[in-house]
């Protein structure tokens, strides 16, 4: 009984100890519990968000020293919770804070990172199985699961489209908040061009000795054509036609590759890793097919294929090492690294938005860390402003 009753004693002290210090701190005016957080760890800080309504946004307003950033997004200002290893992200081309996540059980998700609102998820499903190929129904009644590969939004951000593993690509129209709705769904098990739009089969590539990669469309001189890497690191180039493709390259150490052009589509870079684990960051000269350029710096046993990215027509950006690596297009060598304040996988997804002041990055506990340079920041901070606003005019 004795002991019993200590124990209550002392977990009744424990309880008005723990009222003491939230009543002491809830007194401090938000000047001084912001110059407080700004020395612990970006995570660290980050974390108290979730003590209280009042606590949810003051780490955001923490001044951040931008003046060695180069420009860069690297400040870590957001964090979601995905569920589920992220495989794949694209940014919205005009609305810069909606992002677009696919991950590797099937699922996506758009996220409004400037509220840290997750808008609409949806999970794998195909729309229409007897419409789809004999060896894509025998494939889908051994295995119902697929991964994402890849999203990307459609140039006016109109449409997004989704690939997944079992070589079928859906591609849904948004319409703002939860609306999210089926347009069209392809079984794409053969190397051909469809019309997003209608869903009419355009043109049929054929060539590849192994299976696809990635790809990498463009238009250069009112000329529209596709550049395609097999696992092999086989490059073709193809015309919007059925005439085969019209050059064949190889890529750096015969690498899953992915392939990018600047913003203003005159470099073209590939980035890509070998079998035994090497990678290679790459200039093409995209007229003859030659490699100008090969950056230093990347890791010679990555695990897994080391996504890039390119901001504007200056720096390129990897996943590697678990950081971010950072180069100037014109340097061959490191401009600057960034671990994000930690929890990255060795080879995490990255994503810019369209002006680069946003960078969104996977990490190793199924989340995503959006990183900010000051113009990003800002972006961030008007946004969280206006939801607050908002949310007091709702209640009065």
């Amino acid at each position: 009984m004795e002991r019993r009753e200590k124990q209550r004693i002392e977990t009744a002290e424990g309880r008005e100890r723990q009222r003491n210090y939230s009543d002491f701190f809830d007194s401090l005016p938000d000047s001084l519990l912001i110059h407080i957080l700004s020395y612990l760890p970006t995570r660290d800080s980050i974390i108290t968000s979730i003590l209280s309504r009042r606590w949810r946004h003051l780490w955001t307003l923490i001044p951040y020293d931008f003046s060695n950033s180069k420009g860069l997004p690297t400040a870590v200002v957001v964090n979601l919770n995905q569920g589920s290893a992220v495989n794949t992200m694209d940014f919205h081309p005009s609305q810069q804070t909606l992002l677009v996540a696919g991950t590797n059980i099937g699922d996506i998700t758009i996220w409004e990172v400037g509220t840290r609102e997750r808008l609409v998820s949806r999970n794998f499903n195909v729309w229409d199985v007897k419409a789809c190929s004999i060896a894509l129904q025998a494939s889908l009644a051994n295995d119902y699961t697929a991964s994402v590969n890849r999203v990307m939004w459609s140039p006016d951000g109109a449409l997004f489209g989704v690939a997944y593993s079992k070589h079928i690509v859906q591609i849904y129209s948004y319409h703002g908040g939860n609306d999210l709705r089926i347009h069209l769904e392809i079984d794409a098990h053969v190397g051909k061009v469809w019309d997003a739009v209608t869903g009419n089969k355009l043109y049929t590539f054929e060539g590849h000795e192994a299976p696809v990669y990635s790809v990498c469309p463009h238009h250069k001189e009112n000329i529209q054509f596709i550049f395609s890497v097999d696992i092999n690191g086989k490059i073709r180039a193809w015309l919007y036609d059925n005439m085969g493709s019209r050059v064949v390259w190889d890529a750096p150490g015969q690498s899953c590759t992915t392939m990018a052009y600047s913003a203003d589509g005159t470099r073209l870079f590939s980035c890509g890793t070998s079998e035994e684990g090497e990678s290679y960051l790459t200039e093409w000269n995209d007229s003859e097919g030659a490699i100008k350029h090969v950056y230093n710096g990347l890791w010679k046993r990555s695990v897994g294929v080391v996504q890039f990215d390119t901001m504007k027509n200056r720096f390129l950006a990897t996943g590697d090492e678990f950081q971010i690596k950072f180069w100037d297009m014109g340097d061959v060598n490191i401009l600057t690294t960034t671990a994000a304040a930690g929890g990255l996988p060795a080879s995490p997804c990255i994503r810019f938005n369209k002006e680069g002041i946003l960078l969104a990055v996977s990490t190793r506990e199924n989340g995503i860390k959006i990183l900010a340079n000051a113009d990003g920041l800002q972006l961030l901070r008007s946004i969280e402003n206006c939801a607050v606003d908002n949310s007091k005019e709702y209640k009065t």
